[in-house]
C-alpha cells in the first residue's frame, strides 16, 4: 500500500489518465475519490460513472446528455455526466463491461476532447481528468479482442494495482477497528479470526462483517461469535492462522452456542458431547 500511495502522490497534479486494477471490494472507488480530493482539481466536480449499472441503450444519453425534443421524454435539455464533470474528474468504474460500440464512442471523446449532446450539433469541450477501473480479467478481454487496445492505451497511462486484503493482512485490524468505531473494541479471538480469514470480498466484505457484528453484538467488544462466519470458515481460518486445538475448540464452541442461542442440549448434540461436558468446557473457556 505504501508503494501504491507513493505512485499516486507522483501523479496527483498531472492530467494523465490513471487505470486502477484490483479485485472486487479492494477500494478502487475510494482510491479514485482520494486522488481527486488531494489533487489540484479538488474544487471541481467528481463524477462517478458505473459502467456496469447503466443500461447500454441509455449509456450515450447518460454520458453525453441530450437536447430538448431528441426523443419523446426529452422535455428539456439534460446535461450528461461528461459535461457535469467540467474540469474535475470523471471516474469510469467497471469500464471492462462496456460493449465494443460504447468503447469506440468513449475512445473518440478521449481522443478529440469534445463531444456532442444527443440531438444537438454544438461541440461541448471535455476537459476532465479520467480515471478508470476494472474488476474483471481485462487482459483476457484484450487478448480476445472484446476490449479495444486503443482505448486501453488511453486509460492506462499510469497503472495502480490495489492488492487484495489477504496480501496485506497487517491492514485488517486497523481497518476493522475503524469500521467498528471508537466505542467497540475487537477482542483477541475475533482479531485472530479476522487476520486469518481469506476475505474473498476484500475490504467490502470486512466492512460488512464488522458492521453486522457491531449491530448484533451485545457487549462493548466485537466478539468472535458476533462475526458472520460459518464453522467451516472458522476452521479454515484457524488452519491458515496456525491456531492451537484449544483455541479452535473454544472458538467453535462459542460459535455453536451462538447458533443455538445457548440451547445447551442442542449445542452438545451438534458438538458430539454430553451436556455436562459442554458445561465444563464452557466454564473452562469462560464462555457466557
Amino acid at each position: 500500500m505504501r508503494n501504491v500511495l507513493q505512485t499516486v502522490e507522483k501523479v496527483l497534479d498531472h492530467d494523465a489518465s490513471v487505470f486502477i486494477r484490483g479485485e472486487s471490494g479492494v477500494g478502487k472507488d475510494y482510491l479514485a475519490e482520494a486522488i481527486h480530493a488531494c489533487s489540484g482539481r479538488r474544487a471541481e466536480p467528481y463524477v462517478h460513472v458505473d459502467c456496469a449499472t447503466i443500461p447500454a441503450d441509455l449509456f450515450e444519453s447518460e454520458l453525453f446528455g441530450y437536447e430538448k425534443g431528441t426523443f419523446t421524454d426529452a422535455v428539456a435539455r439534460r446535461l450528461g455526466r461528461l459535461e457535469l464533470a467540467g474540469s474535475g474528474l470523471a471516474y469510469f468504474d467497471n469500464i471492462d463491461t462496456l460493449t465494443p460500440p460504447l468503447q469506440a464512442k468513449l475512445l473518440r471523446v478521449m481522443q478529440e476532447r469534445r463531444f456532442t449532446r444527443l440531438g444537438g450539433n454544438q461541440n461541448v469541450e471535455f476537459s476532465a481528468r479520467v480515471i478508470a477501473s476494472a474488476s474483471g480479467d481485462l487482459d483476457a478481454l484484450l487478448a480476445s479482442g472484446a476490449f479495444r487496445r486503443d482505448l486501453f492505451y488511453r486509460i492506462n497511462v499510469v497503472t495502480v494495482t490495489l492488492p487484495p486484503l489477504r496480501e496485506r493482512r497487517e491492514d485488517i485490524l486497523p481497518l476493522a477497528q475503524s469500521f467498528a468505531g471508537k466505542r467497540k473494541k475487537i477482542d483477541d479471538d475475533a482479531a485472530a479470526l479476522l487476520i486469518s480469514h481469506s476475505w474473498p470480498g476484500n475490504v467490502r466484505e470486512l466492512r460488512n462483517a464488522i458492521e453486522r457484528a457491531v449491530l448484533t453484538g451485545d457487549s462493548d467488544t466485537v466478539a468472535v461469535d458476533a462475526l458472520p462466519l460459518s464453522g467451516v470458515e472458522v476452521a479454515g481460518a484457524a488452519a491458515r492462522g496456525h491456531w492451537t486445538l484449544e483455541e479452535l475448540e473454544r472458538t467453535y464452541i462459542r460459535l455453536v452456542l451462538r447458533e443455538t442461542r445457548s440451547n445447551f442440549s442442542k449445542a452438545a448434540e451438534i458438538l458430539g458431547i454430553n451436556r455436562k461436558t459442554l458445561l465444563e468446557k464452557r466454564k473452562k473457556y469462560g464462555l457466557d
